[in-house]
């Protein structure tokens, strides 16, 4: 009976174990699947690979298909053909990620395969587990603890004066700082706040200077390129943009009699970031300029005209 139970706790710890996964059949070939990682945060890239390794006598009937979930997204699929050791090795290579948190399973992948001719046969990868966890990560804390004994302190006087004295030293320390950055900044003009014009372009320029795109996070720099513009809508027009969608925020410009060109400046601006954020769609590299380019546009072009100096105060100023 001990042995059973024995036997059925490997077999169990086997089959929820998430890395290099093997199937071989009676035949020269095997299957392999593995991630590189089995745990991972959100926006965290993992790899997926499954290969074929087999003798050049055996023909590979069928092609890796992608994986088929809701919770990864295909970042990047690569094919593998290579030769080692007199050995074919054929397969797929996928760089995955996720924006869900929980625990996900990789379904077997079924290999069909034939030799000299003989009836078709088959091997099945066994399933991969992954682990989607918070960016902070760490162990839950427990709620309720046991009770400490009450541990005796025994005061002393002159451990007490000394921490009064180190007290006092810091504070007066403190005060003194304060008293003399005050008087600093009496002397010290202060420094006018940014124009949203000039917050807008520096925010776009963090922006663009990022390694967002580099590194496959296209929704993530679609979502702060919309963002910044709908706070400098909120600024320069005092209407309503950081939470609203995109078509209420083309009615609430009509009022502004804003001219077509810039007002179809920013109904390109705001929908192509819709369909990045929430389409999935990926902007090809010159898509992705004129997208920026754009954004600049609007900036500048809505930024308020200057008003005249009267001709009085020029002559005046002469």
């Amino acid at each position: 009976m001990k042995k059973k139970a024995f036997l059925f706790f490997a077999l169990l710890l086997a089959a929820s174990f998430s890395g290099p996964c093997f199937a071989a059949g009676a035949d020269d070939i095997r299957v392999k699947a593995e991630v590189n990682k089995a745990f991972l945060t959100i926006g965290d890239p993992v790899t997926y690979t499954v290969t074929v390794e087999h003798a050049p006598e055996i023909k590979v009937l069928s092609t890796i298909p992608a994986p088929t979930s809701d919770f990864l997204e295909i970042k990047k699929t690569q094919d593998i053909d290579k030769k080692e050791k007199k050995k074919i090795v054929t397969g797929r290579q996928f760089t995955l990620t996720s924006y869900r948190l929980g625990e996900f399973v990789l379904d077997p992948v079924t290999i069909k395969y034939q030799k000299n001719g003989q009836p078709e046969k088959s091997l099945l990868t066994n399933k991969l587990y992954l682990t989607v966890k918070s960016v902070t990560g760490g162990k839950p804390q427990e709620d309720i603890r046991d009770v400490k004994t009450v541990v005796p302190y025994k005061l002393h006087m002159g451990k007490f004066l000394w921490v009064l004295v180190t007290l006092a030293l810091l504070g007066a320390g403190y005060f003194l700082y304060r008293l003399l950055r005050k008087k600093k900044n009496v002397f010290q003009p202060a420094t006018p706040p940014l124009t949203p014009e000039a917050e807008a372009l520096m925010h776009l320029t963090e922006l663009y200077e990022s390694d967002l795109l580099k590194r496959g996070f296209i929704k993530m720099y679609y979502l702060r390129l919309s963002e910044v513009l709908r706070v400098y809508f909120e600024k320069r027009y005092k209407i309503l943009a950081v939470e609203s969608t995109t078509i209420e925020i083309l009615r609430a410009f009509r009022p502004q009699h804003l001219e077509t060109a810039l007002y179809q400046k920013i109904q390109y601006v705001l929908e192509a970031a819709d369909l990045a954020k929430f389409a999935k769609w990926v902007p090809t590299a010159p898509e992705i300029l004129q997208i920026n380019k754009k954004a600049e546009e609007i900036v500048r072009e809505a930024a308020p005209v200057p008003e005249p100096v009267p001709a009085a105060e020029v002559s005046h100023g002469v």
